[in-house]
């Protein structure tokens, strides 16, 4: 079993549901959890946000490129503030990490990428999302030392179990 674990899914799938609810199971058995998962609590980019799986404070994520515009674009500002946050999550002490994704922006090699060495190099388990079209950039990335699991509850929450101990 390894201790880096992505849920491939497909778009449809409410990942950020799977990833919560192994989140809230893991802490709810004794295990010190953190992370970050992704939410939409409004329509359009503006609405994108990143929920705090510790304290439930959730941050914007998108760049505000004013009333009329169409595009998303991921604020880079906000980011690196909340990979150091759960950097110092990751240096108290956790059982478990949970970062919403590992997406364009990780595969680029920015985002909260930094996090996945972080984790590793602390011995912290980590579980992310890849959609199913970036399963090639995953596996590049972790070279053998990750795994991929269906977007199916029973699935995490076995990894997280036996991950877990």
């Amino acid at each position: 079993m390894t201790s880096l674990a992505a849920i491939l899914y497909p778009p449809e799938t409410d990942v950020d549901a799977l990833l919560a609810g192994a989140a809230r199971a893991a802490a709810s058995s004794g295990a010190r959890v953190g992370g970050v998962v992704q939410s939409r609590h409004a329509e359009g980019c503006q609405g994108m946000a990143l929920v705090d799986l510790g304290g439930g404070g959730a941050r914007s994520i998108a760049q505000d490129l004013g009333p009329l515009s169409i595009s998303c674009k991921l604020d880079t500002s906000a980011m690196a503030d909340i990979a150091a946050d759960l950097e110092r999550q990751i240096d108290a002490g956790l059982d478990l990490l949970v970062v919403s994704r590992f997406g364009k922006a990780e595969i680029e090699g920015g985002g909260l990428r930094s996090l996945f060495g972080r984790a590793m190099l602390a011995g912290t388990p980590l579980l992310t999302a890849v959609r199913q079209q970036n399963a090639a950039a995953w596996n590049a990335f972790h070279g053998g030392l990750g795994e991929s699991l269906p977007p199916e509850a029973a699935a995490v929450a076995a990894w997280v179990a036996a991950t877990l101990g």
